[in-house]
This record gives structure tokens, C-alpha cells and sequence, in this order.
């Protein structure tokens, strides 16, 4: 009977370390990680802070700070494509950032392809220009406050007593109609963009682009690491792509990261 207590009260105790040591290696929070990213980045650790802010991802958290760090991390450590990849993931969710801006101009300086761009046309610029005013969520709010202001100019409408309220919500109405319908294109373009996994950045050292989705088509012309392209469609291995120029062709899948 003794003995049995003993193995009892030691089974207890073995127990009550478990729980102690389970309460004590808690993991760490997203905002604790980023913390010791920070702080190893800044102590010039960083093949230690991109560890841990890989973690972060990997534990499904993203934000615009995290990728525009990250980036930083990977700069300072040379890997250009990687750098210019988070930076552009960054500018992804936080469009109107101009450091981030800044900065995939400067990483952009140590990869191989200088392609120009082909100027936007003015409705395109203003356009984007307008759908970066404001987040996502900001435009989203947007759309619902004119959707209620609309709602109360049709009620005002019905019930007006005077030719001259009548009229006037139904121009008003219109109008905010029309702006309704903006703020929720707007939105909605914005939260499929910000979703979407269109566009990508080469991460081989040099590939040959294709004219079909074949190692045996013709070769149209070269790209290197570090360059941006929009794809614009996708079989099981290979992207068809698009670059600033205007240029379009297929490469294999496994040479770019798409985002």
C-alpha cells in the first residue's frame, strides 16, 4: 500500500513538472517574434531575423510591415530577387508606401534586366491613382455609406410632397448612384487584386523565354533574376508572362515566386 502511494505522489509530481515546463515554453506571439526579428536585424542577424520573420508567415499572419521588413532583411543580405519579391508584396497591401517605393528602385540597381515600362494611359494612371486613395476596408465602408445615403434618397423621393424635393433627390440620387457603384467597383477590384497570385518575379539565375509552354519551342528572349512579370495565363508547369515592355512568352513554373 505504501509503495503504491509512492508511485502515486510520484506520478503527481512528474505531472505537476510537465504542466509547469508546458506553461513555461509557451509559444510566442506574432508581435513577440516580430519583436526578436527586429532586434536580430538590427543586431545585423540576418539570416536569423528572415528565419523568424518566415516563421511568422508560416504561422499565417501577413501585413505590410512584415513583408517591407523582411525585405530590408533579405537586402542586407544580397538577395536581391528575394528583397524586391517582399517589397512587392508589401506595396501589395499598402500601395501608397514611398519607402517601399524607394526601395525596390534601389534593389532593382543590382539585378541584370533594365526593361522600361510602357506609359500608362491617362484613365488607367487616374484610376489607380483613385483606387489608392484609400484601403480596402476604407473603400468598403465607402460603398456602405452610399448605399445608405442612396437608400434615403429614394425613401425622400417617395414621400416628397413638392415637385422641387422630388426632383432634386432624383439628381441627387443619381449621383449618388453613380458614386455607389464606383466605391463598390473599387472595392471589389482591390480585394481580388490584394487575393490574387497574378504576377510573380523570376528567381532563376537566367531563363529563356518561350513562345509556347515547350522546352522545344522557339526562344523569344532571355530574363534574369530579379525581374517582375504579370501572368497572364498557366498550364501544370509552365507561366505564360508579360513584362513591363509589353512583352509576352511562357517559362517554366519553378522559375518564378508567384504572389
Amino acid at each position: 500500500m505504501k509503495a503504491t502511494k509512492q508511485i502515486i505522489s510520484r506520478f503527481a509530481f512528474l505531472f505537476i513538472i510537465v504542466i509547469f515546463i508546458g506553461v513555461g515554453s509557451k509559444a510566442q506571439t506574432p508581435e513577440e517574434m516580430m519583436t526578436e526579428a527586429n532586434t536580430l536585424y538590427n543586431e545585423n542577424a540576418y539570416d536569423s531575423a528572415a528565419s523568424v520573420y518566415n516563421n511568422i508567415i508560416k504561422q499565417g499572419y501577413s501585413s505590410a510591415t512584415l513583408y517591407y521588413n523582411l525585405g530590408n532583411t533579405y537586402y542586407k543580405s544580397r538577395n536581391y530577387p528575394l528583397a524586391i519579391y517582399y517589397y512587392e508584396k508589401s506595396l501589395k497591401l499598402d500601395p501608397n508606401n514611398e519607402d517601399t517605393k524607394h526601395n525596390i528602385d534601389i534593389a532593382k540597381l543590382f539585378i541584370t534586366d533594365k526593361i522600361e515600362e510602357v506609359p500608362e494611359l491617362f484613365i488607367k494612371k487616374w484610376w489607380n491613382s483613385l483606387s489608392n486613395a484609400f484601403s480596402t476596408n476604407t473603400w468598403a465602408v465607402i460603398s456602405l455609406i452610399m448605399f445608405g445615403i442612396m437608400l434615403i434618397c429614394i425613401f425622400f423621393y417617395i414621400t416628397a410632397r413638392t415637385r422641387g424635393l422630388k426632383k432634386s433627390m432624383f439628381f441627387l440620387g443619381l449621383l449618388v448612384i453613380m458614386f455607389t457603384i464606383i466605391s463598390f467597383s473599387i472595392s471589389a477590384k482591390k480585394y481580388a487584386y490584394i487575393n490574387s497570385n497574378n504576377e510573380g518575379i523570376v528567381i532563376s539565375p537566367t531563363i529563356t523565354i518561350k513562345s509556347s509552354p515547350s522546352s522545344s519551342s522557339v526562344d523569344l528572349f532571355v530574363l534574369h533574376e530579379g525581374t517582375k512579370v504579370k501572368i497572364l495565363d498557366e498550364t501544370d508547369e509552365w507561366e505564360k508572362i508579360k513584362i513591363a515592355n509589353g512583352s509576352i512568352g511562357w517559362l517554366p513554373s519553378s522559375a518564378i515566386i508567384k504572389y
